[in-house]
C-alpha cells in the first residue's frame, strides 16, 4: 500500500514564495473549501505533478510557475511503500526531477522519460490514468470511467487488477513473434539458396568428370606419339653428327693452312722485291763508273765482282721462289679440299639444324599437350574441391534445417502465448472471475446512496442498467444527478477492488466539487455515509463550496484564501 504523508508547493501556479504544505495522513476525513480561485484545486494540479510532471486540469507546463515571481516553482510529495520512505521533489526554473529513496538519490538517467518510467513502474506501480480513477474525482477535469473508451476502461480495469503484465507480455510476444517469423523467412530463403548452389555443384561435377574421361587418354597418346617422334630425329641427328665428326677430322688444319698460305704469298712478295733490289743495283754498276755519293770512280774489277755478286744472289733467290711456289701450289690445293669438306659439313648442319628445330617444336606441342592435360587432371582436384565444397554447403543446410525447425517450435509457442494473452485470454478469465466482485460493489455503493437499480459490466464493460419496475437503460439514459452517483459507485469500488488486489492501493480519496454539482440533498448525505465506512483505511479530501453545511460532517477542515494575490492554507 502506498501511504502518501505530506505534500508542498511553492510558486505553483497562485501561489506564492511561500511554501503551503498538506499533512495528507493526520485526519481520516478533511473538508477543503475557500472562494473561488483562492487555490483550492491547486493541491490536485500540485499533486498529479508531482508524481506525474503533469496537472490534473491539463494546464501547460510552462504556465505552472507562478507568472509574478516567474521561478523558484517547486513541488514536493512524501509517500512509503512498507518500510521504504520515499520523495519526490520537482521544480521549473530551474527544472529539476529528483527521487530519494530513504533520503538516497536515486541514480538518474540522462532522459527524464525513463526516469519517469521508474517512478510510475517500479515505484508507484500505476499510471496518471489509474491514479486519476481511484484517487481524484474532480467536477472539472475528470473523466468518469463510463465515459472513458473502451480501450481505456479496459486499461484502468487491467491497472487495478494488476493484469496490465499480461499486455506488456503480449506486445513482447509479438514482437518476439514478428521477429521469429522474419528469422523462419530468412532461414527459408537461405535453405533454398544452398538447395540451388548444390544443384549447381552436382551439374559442375558432371561436367567436369566427363570432360575429363574423354580427354586424358587424348593428351596422353599425342604426347606419347610426339616423344616417340622426338627420339626418331633425334636418332638420325646422332647419326648425321656422327659424319659430320668425321668429316670435321678430315680438315683439322683447316686454320693453319690459310695462315701458312698466307705467311707462304708473303715470303714470295719479299723475294721478288729482293730480286728487284739486285735488278735495279746490277742497273747501277752497269750505267755508272762514277759514285755519286763519294765522287770516286768506280774499277772495273768491282763492277764485275758485284755483278756477280748479285747475279748468284738472284739466282739462289729465284731458287727459292720455285721452290716456294710449289709450296703455295701444295696448300692451295689443301686449302681448296678443306673448303670443299667445309661446305659439306655447313650443308650437313643445316639439316642438323632443322631436325633440332622439329625436335624444338615437338618439345612445345608436348609442353603445350602436357599443359591442357595437367588442366583436365586439375580439373579432377576441381571436382574434389566441388565436392567439399557441396558437402560444406549440405552442412550448412542441415545446420538450418536444425535452426528453422527450433524457429517453428518457438513460434508454436509464441502463438500459444500470444493467444493467451489476447484480451480474450488470461486477463479475460481473470476479469471475468473479478466481474462478479465488481458489480456486486457497485451496486452496494448505489444502493448505499438510495439509488435502486441493477448495475452489471461484462466482460467488454459495456454497462447493463435496469432500474426497479424499467426496462434496460444506458448510462446516458440517467440524469446528471443519477450519473454523477454511478460515477461515485465506480470510484469507491474501484478502491475497494484495489485494496483487495493491493495493486493501486492508497490512502488518499480526493473530491473536487462533487458536492456542488447535481448530487441533491439526500445523495449528499448518503454519500458521505458511506465515506464514514472507510474508517481509518483512508484520507480523505473533499473540496467544497458547501462549507457551512458540511463542515461538522468531517474531522477538519482547511481554507484556502488569496493574501496580495497569492493563494495560501489559510
Amino acid at each position: 500500500m502506498i501511504l502518501f504523508t505530506e505534500l508542498s508547493w511553492r510558486n505553483f501556479l497562485s501561489t506564492g514564495n511561500h511554501k503551503n504544505t498538506l499533512d495528507l495522513t493526520r485526519h481520516n476525513t478533511t473538508l477543503v473549501s475557500g472562494e473561488n480561485g483562492a487555490g483550492k484545486s491547486t493541491m490536485l494540479d500540485a499533486l498529479t505533478f508531482s508524481l506525474f510532471g503533469k496537472s490534473f486540469r491539463g494546464i501547460n507546463i510552462p504556465q505552472l510557475p507562478n507568472s509574478i515571481n516567474d521561478k523558484n516553482c517547486e513541488v514536493e510529495i512524501e509517500f512509503t511503500i512498507g518500510k521504504d520512505e520515499y520523495r519526490v521533489f520537482r521544480s521549473l526554473k530551474p527544472k529539476k526531477f529528483e527521487i530519494y529513496k530513504n533520503d538516497n538519490l536515486l541514480p538518474q538517467n540522462s532522459k527524464s522519460k525513463d526516469y519517469q518510467k521508474i517512478l510510475e513502474e517500479q515505484i508507484l506501480k500505476m499510471s496518471y490514468n489509474a491514479f486519476c480513477q481511484v484517487v481524484i474525482l474532480g467536477s472539472s477535469n475528470y473523466i468518469p470511467f463510463m465515459q472513458l473508451t473502451a480501450a481505456d476502461r479496459r486499461s484502468v480495469v487491467e491497472n487495478l487488477l494488476d493484469i496490465d503484465v499480461f499486455s506488456i507480455m503480449n506486445i513482447l510476444v509479438k514482437a518476439r513473434l514478428q521477429i521469429t517469423k522474419e528469422y523462419i523467412k530468412d532461414v527459408d530463403h537461405k535453405i533454398e539458396l544452398i538447395k540451388s548452389k548444390v544443384e549447381e555443384k552436382e551439374k559442375t561435377i558432371k561436367t567436369l568428370l566427363k570432360k575429363s574421361s574423354t580427354s586424358i587418354e587424348s593428351y596422353k597418346k599425342d604426347i606419347e606419339e610426339t616423344q616417340n617422334k622426338i627420339q626418331e630425329t633425334n636418332h638420325d641427328i646422332t647419326k648425321i653428327q656422327s659424319n659430320v665428326d668425321g668429316l670435321l677430322k678430315q680438315v683439322t688444319d683447316k686454320d693453319s693452312v690459310p695462315k701458312t698460305l698466307l705467311k707462304m704469298e708473303s715470303l714470295e712478295q719479299q723475294l721478288k722485291s729482293k730480286i728487284k733490289t739486285i735488278e735495279k743495283s746490277v742497273k747501277f754498276y752497269e750505267e755508272n763508273d762514277t759514285c755519286p755519293s763519294c765522287k770516286q770512280d768506280i774499277q772495273d774489277h768491282h763492277k764485275r765482282c758485284m755483278v756477280k755478286e748479285k747475279a748468284e744472289e738472284r739466282a739462289e733467290i729465284e731458287k727459292g721462289i720455285d721452290e716456294l711456289l710449289e709450296k703455295i701450289d701444295h696448300h692451295e690445293k689443301r686449302s681448296n679440299d678443306i673448303n670443299t669438306i667445309l661446305d659439306t659439313v655447313q650443308k650437313i648442319e643445316k639439316k642438323i639444324i632443322i631436325r633440332q628445330s622439329e625436335v624444338s617444336a615437338s618439345n612445345q606441342y608436348i609442353a603445350k599437350v602436357q599443359k591442357q592435360l595437367d588442366s583436365v587432371q586439375n580439373e579432377g582436384d576441381d571436382v574434389q574441391e566441388t565436392k567439399d565444397e557441396m558437402n560444406q554447403l549440405i552442412g550448412e543446410g542441415k545446420q538450418h534445417a536444425e535452426k528453422r525447425k527450433e524457429l517453428i517450435e518457438d513460434r508454436h509457442y509464441y502463438e500459444i502465448a500470444n493467444s493467451l494473452l489476447k484480451d480474450s485470454g488470461i486477463k479475460a478469465k481473470i476479469i471475468k472471475h473479478y466481474l462478479p466482485v465488481m458489480n456486486k460493489l457497485i451496486n452496494k455503493n448505489l444502493k448505499s446512496m438510495d439509488f435502486f437499480c441493477q448495475f452489471n459490466l461484462d466482460e467488454n464493460f459495456n454497462e447493463t442498467i435496469k432500474s426497479r419496475h424499467r426496462d434496460e437503460f444506458t448510462y446516458y439514459s440517467f440524469s446528471e444527478g443519477e450519473r454523477l452517483r454511478i460515477d461515485l459507485s465506480l470510484l469507491l469500488a474501484w478502491r475497494e477492488i484495489a485494496r483487495m488486489k493491493n495493486s493501486v492501493n492508497c490512502n488518499l480519496l480526493i473530491l473536487d466539487e462533487v458536492f456542488d454539482s447535481s448530487l441533491d440533498g439526500v445523495g449528499t448525505e448518503e454519500f458521505l455515509k458511506l465515506l464514514t465506512t472507510f474508517g481509518s483505511r483512508a484520507n480523505i479530501f473533499v473540496i467544497s463550496h458547501k462549507s457551512d453545511s458540511m463542515t461538522d460532517k468531517f474531522q477538519n477542515h482547511i481554507v484556502f484564501e488569496k493574501k496580495n494575490n497569492f493563494s495560501r492554507i489559510k
